[in-house]
């Protein structure tokens, strides 16, 4: 393509691109995942979990959220670097073994193989998945998760059989 023809090309796509109508929130087809979740623990992993995220992870000391009906109060965590987890203990929560076949979450870290460090020096046990290079842990009460970059978490994760 010439330097002329380039020029042309670049002037259209730009004045089409501004010609495009604009999405508002309602019609919007985008989708993306929240920066909060919700997990249910049984109660007698309420004092380690709550250590796992207050101490290991660095996220604060939880806010105690009581829900009608609730036998124990909601422990809400803020992560330092945003987002946020609750966690409702209930004697109905899924056992170690089943909530590692549950959801598998991440969380992003400015310095991953520091807080892999520190999380396994801390005697939480590592996970290992194959398909990836990513590190994960299983918290108190066996939920699963991801550690990676804070920048770019899934780039050059994934394994490819070579």
């Amino acid at each position: 393509m010439s330097k002329t023809e380039r020029r042309g090309f670049l002037r259209r796509a730009a004045a089409l691109a501004a010609a495009a109508p604009t999405l508002n929130a309602e019609d919007s087809p985008a989708l993306a995942f929240s920066n909060r979740a919700h997990l249910f623990a049984h109660p007698k992993v309420k004092e380690k979990l709550t250590w796992c995220f207050t101490e290991i992870l660095g996220c604060g000391a939880p806010v105690s959220l009581h829900a009608p009906g609730l036998a124990e109060p909601i422990l809400a965590f803020r992560f330092p670097g945003g987002g946020s987890l609750s966690i409702e203990f209930t004697l109905d929560a899924l056992d170690e073994a089943q909530v590692r076949r549950g959801a598998w979450l991440e969380i992003r870290a400015a310095n991953p193989p520091a807080l892999k460090k520190k999380i396994l020096d801390a005697g939480l046990p590592e996970v290992r998945y194959p398909a990836t290079t990513t590190f994960y842990f299983a918290a108190p009460g066996g939920q699963v998760f991801g550690v990676a970059g804070a920048r770019n978490p899934s780039a050059g994760e994934l394994r490819t059989g070579k």
